[in-house]
């Protein structure tokens, strides 16, 4: 009986693995140029993915859930009385550059962490030349304030979203600013850029910060808020750690209900889409949750969202995160036919609905993904963690996957979605697109790197509406086999965001020169506050530490053309 069993069970792997291969046999149609090397993995990433990347997610999600559970409790017992603590951990860092300091600063200075734990594209880290200082003991939350007028939380930067999320979301509470991805962390989120579905009306994870901790090129402990040090209080956010080591920050945090009553509505056209999301983001009793998730060059699904105790009608209640369910993008394409439609998602559901489908992106890696079956007998592992698939790539892969996958973000102002969505079908040809209405303020000299164009705020409003458009997957030249030209449509999509007042998610492969990189970017409180704080010297800028690895785009003819020009600057 049980030699009979083992059989049957060696019988179902082998053709359960014979039909994962035979589900990337798409990688056929990739294009001869590109490497064997790429070709191959591509034609065996399936079940790579399924039999190693996605059990090694699952068994790291219970390691890190079991980690959370032992730390539950000291986590909660430090609350409101973890100062003591917190210094020793950060006098830990201030030793560290003191002693860097003394030995006459010889490289500039970055934190410790793997490049493969962090949410960029890139494969390594630009570290190499760099003095390394370990930060990733600074992962305790300190202390949370529900009872003041401005409820906040006070944490460590190496504390993840899923780790925070854990401790609100009994509490009734959750991040203003409550970004999805959960093994994200606080700390890369405040120093970078955060955004969610409430950002049309709260504005990026910045404008929810209330008060920063750093340690300096000096070794010097500082605590910036807008009022002690408005200069560098606005200069920190986007600036990438250029500005000195964060070892402690507090952000506000808001209630939260039980339920969020979604309503769907379906745009035909990409100037009606522009036309609905301009009218509902700047409206005053805007959604408190708004998106919108883009099909076809004329389709897209609008989603609508605001709290609610209960749901009015039981009958549709969907807990869209089980993991039999149908991934949520697929599942919001049904209100297509339907003309739209409403329903109520648990918002401890509604936080991840993305999360298991990576987006849409787990439908490129495995094609029958959202097959109940799969969903079945796979889906309750989850998705492959992003970090690992970075950790399975190596050079040459990395190398051509920039030339057959997009990941690209442009944040351009909401009057502009209608040609960028037509831009985007050109440069990319991808579906669906993502569409997040966001919030910039306009403060002047001190707007930091956003700094909006008066043209593009709201009429008698010192903030405009801008919008995140995203396309993650494989262009429709490379699903065609066609040679797809990443460098000159990723550079187009830069030249065309900047010149209409918008900027680059730099997470993905930026294809600009630094001098394009500032054009976009207004460095003119970042580089004051680096003077000030003696930086320069010490922490590398922005663009040195997001731009591509080494052989990934040749820049060597623009550049040339800039020092013709006098306009070079060395990244």
């Amino acid at each position: 009986m049980l030699d009979l069993l083992c059989r049957g069970l060696g019988a179902v792997f082998l053709a359960v693995f014979i039909i994962s291969v035979m589900a990337g046999s798409s990688a056929g149609k990739l294009s001869k140029d590109f490497p064997w090397q790429f070709r191959l993995a591509a034609q065996f990433r399936t079940p790579v993915l399924m039999f190693v990347v996605v059990p090694l997610s699952f068994l790291r999600y219970v390691r890190t859930q079991w980690r959370l559970r032992s730390r539950r409790e000291v986590l909660r017992d430090s609350l409101g009385k973890g100062a003591e603590g917190h210094k020793q951990r950060v006098a830990i860092i201030v030793d560290q550059v003191k002693q860097w300091n003394d030995a006459g600063r010889p490289r500039p200075l970055r934190t410790a962490r793997k490049n493969w734990e962090a949410m960029s594209t890139k494969l390594s880290s630009n570290k190499d030349n760099c003095h390394l200082v370990p930060t990733g003991h600074l992962n305790f939350i300190l202390d949370v304030d529900t009872t003041s007028e401005t409820p906040s939380i006070t944490l460590e930067p190496a504390v993840s979203m899923g780790e925070i999320q854990d401790l609100l979301n009994p509490l009734g509470f959750a991040l203003e600013i409550n970004v999805e991805m959960e093994s994200i962390t606080i700390g890369g989120v405040a120093m970078g850029f955060g955004m969610e579905v409430n950002s049309h009306r709260s504005g990026f994870f910045q404008e929810t910060v209330l008060e920063y901790e750093l340690v300096t090129s000096t070794g010097e402990v500082v605590v910036v808020t807008a009022e002690s040090d408005p200069d560098l209080f606005y200069a920190l956010p986007w600036s990438c750690g250029s500005l000195g080591f964060l070892t402690r920050l507090k952000v506000k945090i808001i209630p939260t209900k039980k339920f969020v009553h979604m309503k769907y509505r379906i745009t035909r056209s990409p100037a009606e889409l522009c036309r609905v999301m301009t009218e509902l983001s700047e409206a005053p009793d805007s959604p408190f949750f708004l998106e919108a998730t883009v099909y076809s060059k004329n389709v897209a699904v609008l989603q609508m969202g605001d709290f609610v105790d209960s749901p009015t009608d039981p009958s549709k209640v969907n807990g869209i995160n089980w993991w039999w369910k149908p991934f949520y993008f697929r599942w919001l394409e049904n209100f297509i036919d339907k003309d739209g439609g409403e329903e109520f998602i648990p918002y401890s559901h509604y936080t991840n609905r993305f999360t298991r489908s990576i987006f849409w992106e787990i439908e490129d890696m495995i094609p029958f993904s959202n097959h109940p079956l799969y969903r079945f007998f796979w889906g309750w592992m989850g998705a492959p963690e992003v970090s690992l698939l970075k950790l399975f790539q190596g050079p040459v892969i990395r190398r051509a996957s920039v030339y057959a996958h997009a990941v690209q973000e442009s944040i351009m102002p909401v009057r502009c979605l209608e040609e960028g969505l037509d831009n985007f079908d050109g440069w990319y040809g991808v579906y669906p697109l993502l569409v997040f209405p966001l919030r910039v303020y306009d403060r002047g000299q001190r707007s930091g790197f956003l700094t909006p164009q008066q043209k593009h705020l709201a009429p008698g409003k010192d903030w405009g509406i801008w919008v995140d458009l995203g396309a993650y997957g494989a262009p429709r030249d490379v699903k065609a086999g066609r040679n797809w030209d990443a460098k000159r449509n990723i550079r187009n999509m830069e030249h065309w965001t900047r010149d209409n007042g918008g900027w680059q998610a730099f997470y993905t492969d930026m294809f600009c020169t630094h001098h394009e990189f500032r054009q976009m970017f207004n460095h003119a409180a970042l580089d004051k506050a680096r003077e000030r704080l003696r930086c320069v010297d010490a922490f590398p800028l922005p663009y040195t530490k997001m731009k591509p690895e080494a052989g990934i785009v040749d820049l060597k003819e623009e550049e040339e053309q800039e020092k013709k020009a006098g306009l070079f600057v060395k990244g």
